[in-house]
């Protein structure tokens, strides 16, 4: 086997380009141009494989050339012990890559530039699927061509994949490429143009839905036998649908932020609460904070959203969900059967401690600290709303965002209600903290959950669960009052439960 430097013809400037000829035998036999270097014979040392000093960019080629020595070591190695044919070999060398497969940096990437672990499973997703539709089994940075993502974008298009679909797989694919140059895995970059992308449809739809849908949906709910699994189901089913509630309620929330919901992200210190509260003597405290705030940073964006968590019927939605998690997800969820089953408050707090301690939190870990975990569990949800022809969670955030368009309200108040980036609000979000601002967002809210009758259609949630479990749900989370009356109250209070500064805790 030869693997060896050599010069090809020369060119009109003097400079020739440097080649590789890599021969296994007679038949295979290959001559591979190194893309960029073309050199002058007289400033090439034939001993030392490298370019003279003479030369006005000798550091930067030499080093490009150690490379190619590494990677031609490593090819040749390959290829002797049978681990590689020879057009694999050829394909690798003409890389303008180190030897590392693109899965291989993925995997190194965690660690090289402190990505999230859902950000690497979202690249190795992507890389997966071009893999299979171009039917490169191992793909290297090479095969990032105009061509196989050509492949890759018909293939999907043949399955009746969206175009999102491929956009998305190419987003990630030029993530990963661009870490590859930053780390000087690769020394450049596909030209990444809009020809790249697939097409989408002209007209795009956004499709919402009526309360009338969520409220039939909620009446195919049947439990069919008295069976555990026939049980079990009905609880997923109800879950499922009290979920995409919670995240339209929400302002639109996506299922990871709905994992991340925590007593941890109230205005005031959650933490001094709890240890007050465990407190053995009489006492009062006056944590600063409002009570009824909610901070969270959007998990698609990063943007802050501020929600008022008293706003009906987000508290009694999570503290239903908690306890339905807890009874069919015991593994997954936050809160145990045997604390859901608690009656004194005390007791709940006391199995705990303080840092442990959550009255919001409904399942026990994040998409980023378990993603396999978090896939497996909402694609179930998801199939449970298919089950009963509910609409996605997605649509979720598409209903909210169509109900306040349909009320009129401004363009730049709908954005900060569903954490998007507005430039007229800022550029820096350094006006979320302005207390005009939080009234204005929050009336909207509440004039959108009104609107869409969140309230009767949360109270027939409940009372489906009555009807089909014997129990009284409706009575201990349900509410008694009108929808109108109670979202009417609501709004004329907003001002001034936005003006609390101070949380108060009472240990009696």
């Amino acid at each position: 086997m030869t693997l060896k430097f050599f010069f090809g013809k020369a060119r009109k400037d003097g400079t020739c380009p440097l080649r590789i000829r890599f021969k296994a035998n007679e038949l295979q036999d290959q001559k591979i141009t190194i893309q960029g270097l073309a050199i002058r014979t007289n400033l090439w040392d034939k001993h030392l494989n490298r370019v003279l000093p003479e030369h006005p960019a000798y550091r930067d080629i030499n080093e490009k050339i150690s490379l190619y020595e590494s990677k031609m070591r490593d090819v040749s190695e390959k290829y002797r012990v049978g681990n590689i044919d020879f057009d694999t070999a050829c394909r690798m060398m003409r890389s303008s890559s180190s030897m590392i497969s693109i899965r291989d940096f993925i995997n190194q990437l965690e660690n090289l530039d402190d990505k999230k672990r859902t950000t690497i499973v979202n690249y190795h997703n992507s890389i997966n699927a071009f893999s299979f539709h171009t039917k490169i089994k191992e793909p290297l940075f090479s095969d990032i061509t105009y061509i196989n993502i050509s492949k890759m974008r018909k293939s999907l298009s043949e399955l009746n994949k969206s175009p999102e679909s491929h956009n998305k797989y190419l987003r990630d694919i030029k993530a990963i490429c661009r870490s590859a140059y930053k780390f000087k895995m690769v020394f450049e970059l596909p030209d990444f143009d809009r020809s790249w992308a697939a097409k989408k449809s002209p007209i795009n739809k956004v499709k919402t839905v009526l309360p009338i849908d969520i409220i039939e949906a909620i009446e195919r709910i049947e439990l069919n036998s008295k069976h555990n699994r026939s049980r079990k189901k009905v609880v997923k089913q109800f879950e499922a649908v009290g979920l995409w509630m919670l995240m339209f309620s929400m302002r639109g929330m996506y299922p990871a932020d709905i994992n991340e919901i925590s007593s941890k992200n109230l205005d005031y210190n959650f933490e001094s609460r709890i240890k007050a509260e465990l407190a053995d003597t009489k006492s009062e405290l006056s944590l600063r904070g409002n009570p009824f705030l909610y901070s969270h940073q959007r998990h698609k964006t990063e943007i802050p959203m501020k929600i008022m968590l008293n706003m009906p019927p987000i508290r009694k939605l999570i503290a239903v969900l908690r306890y339905l998690v807890s009874a069919s997800h015991p593994k997954d969820a936050f809160q145990s059967q045997e604390e859901s089953q608690m009656t004194s408050y005390k007791k709940r707090i006391q199995t705990k401690t303080p840092e442990e301690v959550d009255h919001f939190k409904i399942f026990s870990f994040t998409e980023e600290s378990d993603p396999e975990r978090y896939k497996e569990m909402w694609n179930n949800y998801y199939k449970q709303l298919r089950d009963i022809g509910m609409p996605t969670f997605k649509v979720a955030r598409k209903t909210f965002m169509t109900t306040s368009t349909l009320l009129d309200i401004p363009q730049s108040i709908g954005r900060t209600m569903l954490g998007q980036k507005d430039p007229s609000i800022s550029a820096h979000y350094n006006n979320f903290d302005d207390p005009r601002l939080f009234v204005k967002v929050t009336q909207a809210h509440i004039k959108v959950l009104r609107e869409f009758n969140i309230i009767d259609i949360y109270n027939i949630w409940l009372r489906k669960i009555d009807e089909l479990f014997g129990s009284n749900w409706h009575e201990i989370y349900g509410f008694s009052i009108q929808q109108d009356l109670l979202y009417v109250n609501f709004y004329k209070e907003v001002e001034n439960m936005v003006q609390i500064t101070h949380t108060k805790i009472k240990n009696m």
